[in-house]
């Protein structure tokens, strides 16, 4: 048994795996066909696609498709398996493994966490190592059940991303600048527990005697004097019980935009070092898997879908959820109102 590559292949491969493609009686086999004769595969599926055979001697086996897009429209999904088949005649042999993990490992070499798969079956591809992620529409408006599996070691790539994270506060001057006003600086959250994943977000927590907003914009003014800072939010809680100045800046880190989160608090106010014990408590209690599936829960999670750093940890640490669906259904049950105070 050998794998192809379509599209690197010489032209006589290619005019053979089209040959047993045509022997092919699916009907998304036909549509595959018709887009590699008319040379429209990269155009329809996107520019990075890959065809992979499964050959025995000359004879087909079983072929997938690797592309950025598939009949799912989801942009932060991606790369998708598609178009999988096995001709009959090796069919109960698992024969269709060896290309969905060759497609794994090529989805990782480029840096993916994950790779999807849309499909109708049950209970087929979780014999794979699949996870089922939820119902997606596709294209044509029908429901598609999607899949997910871990492509890149999750891990390395979380570390890439604090790496990032950390290279962000440096070249900003965050810390500087307010530790310039007479302030405490306590970086929070996910790059500090460890645990930052896709979303790119900083979160400090900034302690002073009083909420002087003169002071604070002084602080703000110098970090906006930083070119890569482009956009600022501001909203005044001072009088609130959360006793704060909220402030939002991004940052363009080589074409990346992060998000600088700086919560000016109150020193001896109700939340003065609340979090940091929070999260204090979150890394003693961290085990190498809980951190696994919370990276794996972030990086599944769409780009416009905004989910507290604390939802994925209580539904984890707490109530021992392993799969996105599951978080899904969690997060259903468990509707955040305002603050969460979870605390392991």
């Amino acid at each position: 048994m050998r794998i192809v590559e379509y599209f690197e292949s010489d032209a006589s491969t290619r005019q053979m795996l089209l040959l047993e493609l045509r022997r092919c009686e699916w009907s998304a086999g036909g549509f595959l066909l018709r887009l590699l004769e008319e040379e429209t595969f990269h155009k329809t599926l996107g520019g990075e696609g890959k065809l992979f055979f499964l050959l025995d001697g000359n004879a087909v086996v079983s072929f997938l498709t690797l592309t950025t897009q598939d009949c799912i429209v989801e942009p932060s999904m991606t790369p998708w398996i598609g178009f999988v088949f096995t001709f009959p005649k090796y069919r109960g042999q698992r024969q269709i493994g060896v290309l969905l993990d060759h497609a794994r490992k090529c989805a990782a070499q480029n840096g993916s966490p994950f790779v999807y798969l849309a499909t109708d079956h049950v209970g087929l591809y979780e014999k794979y190592g699949f996870s089922f992620w939820g119902n997606r529409k596709d294209i044509h408006g029908e429901m598609s059940r999607v899949y997910y599996a871990p492509a890149a070691d999750i891990s390395m790539i979380a570390e890439d991303a604090q790496k990032r994270g950390f290279e962000v506060i440096f070249r900003s001057g965050v810390r500087e600048a307010w530790e310039g006003i007479g302030a405490k600086v306590n970086p929070v959250g996910s790059l500090a527990m460890g645990l930052l994943m896709t979303h790119r977000d900083i979160d400090f927590h900034i302690y002073t005697d009083t909420l002087d907003v003169g002071e604070s914009f002084k602080a703000i003014s110098r970090i906006c004097s930083n070119p890569n800072v482009t956009r600022l939010g501001y909203r005044n809680l001072a009088a609130t019980e959360e006793a704060c100045l909220e402030w939002h800046a991004w940052y363009d880190l080589d074409g990346e935009e992060w998000q600088i989160d700086m919560i000016q608090i109150l020193k001896g106010s109700q939340f003065d070092g609340y979090f940091e014990h929070v999260a204090e408590r979150i890394i003693a209690v961290l085990t190498p898997e809980t951190r696994r599936v919370i990276l794996e829960l972030k990086a599944l999670t769409p780009a416009d879908e905004h989910i507290m750093g604390i939802e994925y940890y209580q539904a984890v640490i707490a109530d021992g959820i392993r799969t996105y669906d599951q978080f899904s259904i969690w997060r259903k049950e468990h509707p955040t109102c305002g603050i969460n105070l979870w605390c392991p």
